[in-house]
């Protein structure tokens, strides 16, 4: 891309990333109830938007693949331990409804998982034509993601034990 395409791309990069951020703290920072089967979609849709963010990056500027995947399994490992903590300090509450549950508000996921965007773009200025601005970038995107699908799992475990003690399953 030249810098012109660049420069009218930007604004609308922006509008986007504001869309997002209003939704991730809208969505996140109030309690609400959620089937199991619908709490995966906020997962599998961040999900697909690193894969996207990722392969748009290695469009634009390739980076190797070993950097690349070690960036990605590092930040995995480091976003477990994030999730496994957030997931504990959940307020988690079965309802009157099998498979439903009530979740306490948590800020938290949409703070991490901006942040990573946020600090990713910034390393992708900072390291500018070097080889460790994407990997590091998409490190932080693995984070946010690993943290986000641990926690998650550690919620639907806490319910499944809610659920056990109720008899309902």
């Amino acid at each position: 891309m030249n810098d012109h395409t660049t420069q009218q791309m930007l604004p609308i990069t922006l509008a986007i990333y504001a869309a997002v951020a209003v939704l991730l703290i809208r969505r996140y920072s109030r309690p609400m109830r959620i089937s199991i089967s619908r709490m995966w979609i906020g997962p599998v849709i961040f999900l697909a938007m690193t894969a996207l963010a990722i392969w748009g990056e290695q469009q634009q500027m390739p980076a190797p693949a070993p950097l690349i995947s070690l960036a990605l399994a590092a930040g995995a490992v480091l976003g477990i331990p994030l999730g496994m903590l957030r997931g504990k300090h959940t307020t988690v509450k079965a309802t009157e409804r099998p498979g439903v549950m009530y979740l306490g508000p948590s800020w938290i996921v949409a703070v991490i998982w901006l942040g990573a965007y946020g600090v990713r773009a910034g390393l992708r200025i900072a390291f500018m034509g070097t080889a460790y601005a994407a990997p590091l970038g998409d490190g932080l995107l693995a984070l946010a993601i690993a943290m986000l699908v641990t926690s998650y799992y550690v919620i639907y475990k806490k319910y499944r034990a809610l659920e056990h003690e109720a008899g309902q399953i």
